[in-house]
């Protein structure tokens, strides 16, 4: 009895396995894939990366400027050197003719306290532009998310347009049977057999091209999204008929140029460009420095001297200065910079436009798609009372093959419009989505 149990489990737990294999993989979790494992948005992660280590760059030159020496010399001395005088008459520091080793030693700080506010501008210049990158990445994303919505929903079409072809071949079995017996009671002539055969042979012949062009989009698909055997991949076939309630036209058109990722990017390097306007004008005006250091001197090869053997001393400093050539040599540069400001600045009013003119496309594609799916709904129903009454006469011998293949071409051709339409639907309005930012 416990071998039967453990049969029945094993059973069980292989029928548990093999479902879980064959599960079908959502389209959220495809997208999830994509965003995790495609290559031109880890390449545009680097970008990011890049441009935060310039912003970071920029930082690091702010900073204080410190420097550290030691050096090691041998002196010759041609006369003798004193330095000042002690209570005995003998010199405080003195070096009597001849050779000796020294130590040298420094340390210096130094930092700018005014540049004509050119570190403020490079560092703004640097952030904006930092988050441009991070913008386009976003950009980048959502155009991954409808591609792989666009390639999941074109494999949708092709199985169910397979499904359909099955179908078809089926019934076009069933109704060969009818007709050899028509033919044996000499209801109808061998030729009309050999038409519902060539018929057939076409469905055939369609549904193993559709099939290739399935194996070869799930293959593409599985590169899209990361995965390496895409054969493994099932899809999920249901699609949601329920068209989608949308706003007006001006709402959509006003998300689209608050939301997109490229008009907030644009604006950033227009800042980005200003700022750099204004770190050349920077060089009009004087920069101020402050510094700060200490030195020694050790006459002898030890690194630390005995007392009064050595000489110290700590300075501190402020400096001004002025480039006298930003008077004359800045035009050039400064020209250059602002025909960067308005190159941004038209470059964005087109891709307001150009996003006005997607939008509006978009809005109205998913109408048509809409609209579509009601006609074409009317029209499988008619194809489908057409094809019955034809098959019934056929039946009866009434009509012939001929009658009854083009009743078969008109339903083949509704059910495959209706499968096209309800993809086509849900991808406009996700196209719909993508142009407003929304997605």
């Amino acid at each position: 009895m416990r071998k039967y149990i453990t049969a029945i489990g094993l059973s069980c737990l292989s029928i548990a396995s093999a479902f879980a294999q064959s599960a079908p993989m959502p389209l959220s979790k495809a997208i999830e894939l994509a965003l995790q494992n495609n290559k031109g948005l880890k390449a545009a992660d680097l970008r990011i990366q890049g441009a935060e280590a310039r912003a970071q760059e920029v930082k690091d030159r702010n900073l204080p400027q410190a420097s550290a020496s030691i050096s090691y010399s041998r002196f010759s001395l041609i006369t003798p050197f004193a330095f000042g005088e002690g209570e005995d008459s003998k010199p405080l520091f003195g070096l009597p003719k001849g050779g000796f080793s020294a130590t040298m030693g420094g340390l210096s700080i130094k930092k700018e306290l005014f540049g004509g506010f050119a570190e403020k501008a490079a560092q703004q210049s640097a952030d904006l532009l930092a988050k441009a990158s991070r913008l386009d990445a976003q950009r980048n994303r959502q155009e991954l998310v409808y591609t792989v919505s666009e390639a999941y929903y074109n494999i949708v079409k092709l199985i169910r347009s397979t499904e359909i072809i099955n179908q078809n071949i089926k019934q076009f079995d069933e109704r060969e049977k009818d007709a050899k017996n028509l033919e044996k009671e000499g209801v109808i002539l061998p030729n009309e057999i050999l038409k519902l055969q060539l018929q057939k042979h076409n469905l055939e012949l369609s549904r193993l091209q559709v099939d290739k062009a399935r194996q070869t989009a799930l293959f593409n698909f599985g590169l899209l999204i990361g995965v390496d055997d895409a054969s493994t991949i099932a899809i999920d076939t249901t699609l949601n008929n329920t068209p989608v309630a949308i706003e007006s036209l001006n709402n959509f058109l006003n998300q689209a140029v608050q939301l997109r990722p490229e008009l907030q990017a644009n604006v950033l390097r227009q800042q980005s460009a200003d700022a750099q306007l204004r770190l050349i004008k920077s060089n009009k005006y004087p920069h101020v420095g402050l510094s700060a250091g200490y030195n020694y001197i050790n006459p002898n090869a030890a690194l630390i001297p005995e007392a009064n053997t050595f000489i110290n001393a700590w300075n501190i400093g402020l400096g001004v200065s002025y480039n006298i050539g930003s008077l004359y040599n800045l035009k050039g540069r400064i020209n250059s910079a602002k025909t960067a400001i308005n190159e941004s600045i038209l470059h964005g009013q087109q891709q307001t436009d150009q996003i006005r003119t997607e939008v509006v496309a978009a809005y109205h594609n998913y109408e048509l798609a809409i609209e579509q799916q009601k006609v074409i709904l009317t029209a499988l129903e008619q194809a489908q009372e057409n094809y019955r009454l034809t098959d019934s006469r056929f039946r009866n011998g009434l009509v012939g093959s001929t009658e009854l293949l083009d009743a078969n071409s008109f339903l083949l051709q509704a059910q495959l419009n209706l499968i096209n339409s309800k993809v086509d639907g849900q991808l406009a309005y996700q196209k719909l989505m993508k142009a407003t930012g929304g997605r």
